[in-house]
């Protein structure tokens, strides 16, 4: 009795550290928001290799895929978070301190792949919510953490060009700062499936075969996902060249600057209003989500074409891109939230990851073509492409959705 009240406190404790941990040990805080003025200001890198850098670390992703899940299905969740803040801290180390190319490269390539054993996170939550017969907080906890996430990057985005401005390293300390935090409340993390099991080394492989509805929702992830990561690099790039034309440097700066701000203050609100959509309309949030992405990129498109009246013209440009960002942590935490309820405890590890992997493969196979089509065509048909991928990405999840009722 008395071991069992203990469990339930390591749970509970755990459960309420692990949204800040998931907000905290999202990505490299601070490094995200000055990573290009670091490369090139301080670290002197050209265009061409830090292009090569992001190409080299989505190789690295796939390629790490499969032994690292075998590692981490030997290892356990726990001790595949920490290993996965761990490779954060080296990564930051490195890329900090890193006193030529190749020692940087190595920490960038630490860097993406830390969170296929960092996203074990969520296979925790989901473990000790049901461990408590909570099942139905998932969302609720991991959109706090996106929450706390969101508003992290806000103030850090806010603060670090300026900080940047002062020491071209300070923001790069406070980034190893974090990570070393993060690495310590990794060790207040606790996992109820895992207590009294070492690892799963001893237990008989099962061989799993997902539904179809997961199939389902892999597709849908990776489309969908894909299609707000990318609109969200490239409609940042489509509103600063548009900009660009009307406004000479300093103006362009400064209003563009506005807009970043006005997206993760989106962000925030996105997160903030999303457990009240879900709470009434259920699995129906996925078309919402899916339709609002259509809408975004239509007003990115549309608002382009406004020339005669500029104020509206970005106006209209600047709610498109903000609902792109109001979109994505909503619509990444409804489809883990969907696929850890489909899949059973030992079917979790392999899902998550398998998740993750198939939008990292379409993501860098759709960017490979935009690329390439870049060459010969302007970046206002890219919005186009991409505004059709969001209404294929519709009619996926149209399908889901019927899946999910029949089941």
């Amino acid at each position: 009795m008395e071991n069992t009240k203990l469990k339930k406190r390591k749970v509970e404790l755990s459960n309420k550290i692990i949204p800040y941990f998931m907000g905290l040990s999202d990505d490299l805080m601070f490094f995200i928001a000055i990573n290009n003025l670091f490369f090139t200001i301080v670290k002197g890198l050209t265009a061409a290799q830090i292009t090569f850098l992001t190409t080299i670390t989505g190789l690295a992703y796939i390629m790490i895929q499969v032994p690292a899940l075998k590692i981490i299905q030997k290892i356990g969740n726990v001790k595949s978070i920490r290993i996965g803040t761990i490779m954060l801290l080296c990564s930051s180390l490195l890329i900090t301190f890193g006193s030529n190319y190749t020692m940087i490269a190595i920490g960038y390539v630490l860097y993406q792949p830390a969170f296929i054993f960092k996203r074990m996170d969520h296979v925790v939550l989901k473990n000790n919510l049901s461990y408590l017969k909570k099942d139905n907080d998932y969302i609720k906890i991991a959109n706090q953490a996106k929450i706390v996430y969101s508003i992290i990057t806000m103030v850090i985005a806010l603060i670090a060009g300026g900080i940047f401005a002062v020491n071209h390293y300070m923001p790069m300390y406070l980034c190893i700062g974090i990570c070393i935090i993060n690495i310590l409340l990794s060790f207040c993390i606790f996992d109820s499936r895992e207590e009294n099991q070492n690892t799963n080394q001893d237990s008989p492989k099962v061989k799993i075969k997902f539904s179809q509805i997961v199939g389902m929702i892999f597709t849908s992830f990776a489309l969908l996902y894909t299609t707000i990561s990318l609109g969200q690099n490239n409609g940042k790039l489509f509103i600063q060249y548009n900009l660009q034309e009307h406004f000479e440097a300093g103006l362009t700066a400064t209003f563009f600057s506005f807009i970043i701000v006005s997206s993760r203050i989106a962000r925030i609100i996105g997160n903030i209003i999303f457990k009240k959509i879900y709470d009434k309309l259920k699995d129906k949030v996925n078309l919402i989500l899916s339709v609002l992405t259509i809408i975004a990129f239509a007003c990115v498109w549309i608002g382009s074409c406004l020339n005669s009246i500029l104020v509206i013209k970005f106006i209209v440009m600047t709610i498109g891109f903000d609902l792109i960002l109001a979109i994505r942590d909503p619509f990444d935490t409804y489809m883990t939230d969907l696929l850890l309820k489909h899949t059973t405890a030992k079917e979790q590890q392999k899902a998550i990851s398998y998740l993750q992997l198939a939008r990292r493969i379409t993501e860098t196979s759709i960017s490979l073509i935009f690329s390439i089509l870049l060459i010969k065509i302007d970046l206002f048909y890219i919005i186009i492409c991409l505004m059709i991928l969001a209404i294929l990405a519709l009619g996926i999840n149209i399908k889901l959705e019927k899946m999910i009722k029949e089941k």
